[in-house]
């Protein structure tokens, strides 16, 4: 047993916790919490799970965890965010660059004759306006009112205006019925999202918010799309296709995690201090 889990094992003693009562606290499963008190780290699933997890072991037993984490900071692995590679091939991107280039090059060759011709459709068009008008005005004669279309002319307004509530009334409650919703079941982290767009991919955007989160992305059951830790302030975008009928987001840290779906906002909850911040988020296409 190391120093650092030593020092978590008597404070954790010092509290009055059995490794079962700390389970029941830190929602962290008990094989992780006697790893991390024989320091061994590597039995983890990954090295932001180590600093994430005596975290929460800290805050449980009422220990300083930036400064445990800071005066042992060389015992515990650090974590370090995966960087998206750009894979583009040069010559392809020069291939596309000189197929513009080529493109207007030809364009402007052929300006002088696209001038000449806009200038001969505007005069055609203020001739024949100027012909319209002229018309309009030898053959205008004047009728006089009668009072009696004013009245039906006043209750085909009238008429108009009932059919144009209805018509407002109506689509006000297709676009309800359309609206994409997203609820919690019964079972916490499980949602149900409805109403998405048919035939189309699913833009899904997760984004950290005061801290940094580490996010694993997964289509179906065990297929993971990718993974990486994601600073404060970034967001990461995911199309997911339209026949996908469930995903499933995991997140390191659930009060910096934020989640929109086809542009609305999931509602995640608040994170009380006896809630673990590690959280598996289940998604069902309906």
């Amino acid at each position: 047993m190391d120093e650092i889990g030593q020092k978590l094992r008597n404070a954790r003693i010092k509290k009055g916790y059995t490794i079962d009562d700390l389970q029941q606290v830190t929602k962290i499963q008990k094989r992780y919490l006697i790893a991390i008190e024989e320091g061994q780290f590597d039995h983890l699933p990954g090295d932001f799970y180590v600093r994430a997890f005596i975290k929460q072991y800290c805050e449980a037993v009422d220990l300083d965890s930036d400064e445990l984490l800071d005066e042992y900071k060389s015992e515990i692995p650090d974590s370090q965010p995966h960087e998206t590679v750009d894979t583009t091939e040069p010559t392809k991107k020069r291939a596309i660059a000189d197929s513009s280039n080529s493109f207007f090059s030809g364009l402007r060759n052929y300006i002088p004759q696209i001038i000449v011709g806009i200038v001969v459709i505007v005069i055609i068009a203020v001739i024949a306006f100027g012909m319209i008008n002229r018309s309009k005005s030898s053959s205008q004669v004047t009728i006089p009112k009668d009072s009696s279309s004013q009245t039906t002319s006043k209750k085909s307004t009238s008429s108009d205006s009932s059919k144009k509530k209805q018509t407002k009334t109506k689509k006000k409650a297709a676009k309800s019925s359309s609206e994409v919703t997203i609820k919690e079941t019964d079972t916490t982290g499980t949602y149900n999202v409805t109403n998405l767009p048919s035939g189309k991919d699913t833009n899904v955007v997760v984004s950290a918010d005061g801290g940094q989160a580490w996010v694993s992305f997964n289509e179906g059951s065990n297929n993971t799309v990718w993974q990486q830790a994601i600073s404060s302030g970034d967001k990461k975008s995911t199309s997911v296709s339209s026949g996908t009928s469930q995903f499933s987001i995991h997140t390191g840290d659930i009060s910096h995690t934020k989640i929109s779906i086809a542009g609305k906002n999931v509602d995640l909850g608040k994170t009380d201090s006896s809630s673990s911040i590690v959280r598996t988020l289940t998604f069902n296409v309906k």
